[in-house]
């Protein structure tokens, strides 16, 4: 046995402490809502990054619904944000466990002024405020604030979650006795079979299935032929009653001949494993495709604790020619499970190797390279890889800028679980003038540009990215655009309610933003999905003449700024 694999056994076997089997009193939180529970988005689900650490509650399509305390307690914790979570609060409780709700259309009226009136004082619209245990107490069904679709939310909805208070460890509601209707089987679409050669080469081959009731099954009834080392991959969602969206499941277990080899279970999730969401799928397919399969391989820098009852690192290894069972159960918590049996048997001939021109990059150790004639330089430091890789790096002509190389760094299929330091060598046409504004940009996968970041030093501009891809220099020079949307210089604005405007950037993004008044700071809220700033009018615009000014500035330093004079009767 290796190493790695050693290391591996011992962080599942620490899975048991960890993750360990606790009684949840069925009825010690109620529902936050006092409408009916249908998800949107259920925990554990497979998301772009992470896994869902709450479960999304749906407001029947608007904003403004009524949010509950789910249990008595005090808040512990207030976010404004205009990404993330939005408006969020949390509330720690004597049993141990803190709840949390999030993307808030407003808070009560008590708390909306404390959050206000903290605001005013750090001048300051994002905010992360920690109320002391004496401060804001509450009992079981207290009104806490209004859903709605803040921060980063697609639609309204509530985001809902119950942590452990020791290690903030995310908790399956349903654990806790919160109910969904649900009398949907879960669903099982798709089937791949890897074989596995070497760590960098596992050609898949794919297979629709098609379902009925609780069975899942392929188009046909022979026997596949596999390779004598491989792993499987499946595509599996379930649903709940009352609504058409793909969440996740509870639970995936894997068998060979009755053999169970493999399972995964979404009972508990540790915000520091979120990333290993990309060792557990195919990421590769995922970034071509958007097929999420859900793997048994585990890679030797996988220790996502979900992940149990692990045989041979999820792959397995035939040594006759006779035809076996694989047997695929996909469970949702209400106990429902949809099962998907195949046989596989060996081939005559395995796949042959692929030979793949690179230098070999070990997961466990720091990886540095440089271009052969020093232009460019990656450093991947220990834990940042998955499983070792056949590194590679190609330059070509860049015919989107003028200030350095096209780089070709290995390959954006493969995930990175931490950030690596990215240095390219700027061409002369970077003037002094430039320096400042220089960053380091990847092509996305429609042609655009994505802001890495960066400063120039000493000839190169140099950042941290966590994804392999095409990197170039850029520079930005263009200031944000302010565009005020219902308010011009010399208005009357007494009969509003708030002053609008629309802001956008066209590279590095939006960092620092402040409205004041004849001088004085005054809140300036800012919603960046709907590119809206806005500042609600309130007792700190008293009546007579004044001078408003907003000011916005970028990543790298270009600011705008609107100055009008605006008259309050």
């Amino acid at each position: 046995m290796t190493k790695h694999f050693f290391i591996f056994l011992f962080i599942l076997g620490m899975s048991k402490l960890s993750f360990a089997q606790e009684n949840y009193d069925q009825n010690y939180f109620r529902s936050p809502l006092d409408i009916p529970l249908v998800l949107s988005g259920s925990f554990g689900e497979l998301r772009g990054n992470h896994f869902h650490s709450g479960i999304d509650i749906k407001t029947q399509g608007v904003v403004g619904k009524k949010v509950y305390a789910a249990a008595d307690g005090y808040v512990s914790r207030i976010n404004v944000s205009p990404f993330g979570y939005g408006n969020a609060i949390y509330i720690t409780h004597p049993n141990g466990y803190v709840s949390v709700y999030a993307h808030l259309q407003r808070f009560n009226d008590s708390i909306a002024a404390i959050i206000k009136w903290v605001q005013y004082k750090r001048k300051s619209f994002a905010l992360e405020y920690f109320p002391d245990k004496t401060s804001i107490r509450v009992k079981k069904g207290d009104l806490i604030g209004f859903s709605g679709n803040s921060g980063s939310s697609g639609g309204p909805h509530l985001h809902f979650e119950i942590r452990k208070e020791s290690n903030a460890h995310p908790i399956n509601p349903f654990l806790w006795g919160i109910k969904v209707a649900d009398h949907q089987y879960p669903q099982i679409s798709r089937l791949a079979i890897y074989s596995y050669i070497t760590s960098y080469y596992q050609p898949k081959k794919e297979y629709k299935l098609k379902q009925t009731s609780r069975k899942a099954k392929l188009n046909t009834n022979d026997t596949i032929e596999v390779n004598k080392r491989f792993y499987i991959g499946v595509q599996s969602i379930d649903q709940q009653d009352g609504a058409v969206n793909k969440n996740g499941l509870y639970k995936l277990e894997y068998f060979i001949d009755s053999d169970l080899f493999f399972t995964f279970q979404v009972k508990e999730l540790s915000f520091s494993q979120q990333r290993y969401i990309n060792s557990y799928i195919d990421y590769k397919t995922y970034k071509e495709t958007k097929v999420k399969y859900q793997r048994t391989l585990v890679q030797p820098n996988n220790h996502l604790l979900n992940i149990t009852n692990v045989k041979n690192k999820g792959v397995i290894e035939l040594n006759d020619d006779k035809a076996h069972e694989i047997t695929v159960i996909a469970s949702d918590f209400a106990g429902q499970k949809t099962i998907l049996k195949f046989y596989v048997k060996r081939k005559k001939d395995d796949v042959k190797n692929k030979q793949i021109a690179g230098t070999l990059f070990e997961w466990d150790h720091n990886n540095i390279y440089k271009y052969k004639d020093n232009s460019m330089s990656f450093e991947i430091p220990k834990g940042a890889l998955y499983d070792d890789i056949a590194f590679y790096a190609t330059k070509t002509k860049n015919n989107y800028t003028n200030y350095s190389n096209l780089y070709k760094i290995y390959d954006s299929g493969v995930p990175l679980h931490k950030y690596c330091n990215i240095s390219i060598k700027a061409d002369s046409s970077l003037t002094p003038a430039l320096q400042s504004k220089a960053c380091v940009l990847s092509l996305t996968d429609k042609g655009g540009f994505y802001y890495e970041g960066g400063k120039f030093n000493n000839g190169f501009v140099s950042t941290r990215t966590r994804s392999f891809g095409d990197y170039l220099i850029g520079v930005d020079t263009i200031a944000p655009v302010i565009k005020p949307q219902n308010v011009y210089n010399g208005k009357n604005i007494t009969r509003q309610r708030s002053l609008d405007f629309r802001v956008t950037d066209d590279l590095s993004g939006i960092k620092s933003y402040q409205a004041t008044l004849d001088g004085k700071w005054i809140l300036l809220s800012y919603d960046p999905k709907r590119k809206r700033m806005y500042y609600k009018i309130d007792d700190h615009f008293p009546r007579g003449k004044h001078v408003f000014k907003i000011s916005v500035s970028d990543a790298k330093g270009n600011q705008s700024a609107v100055k009008m004079n605006l008259i309050r009767n």
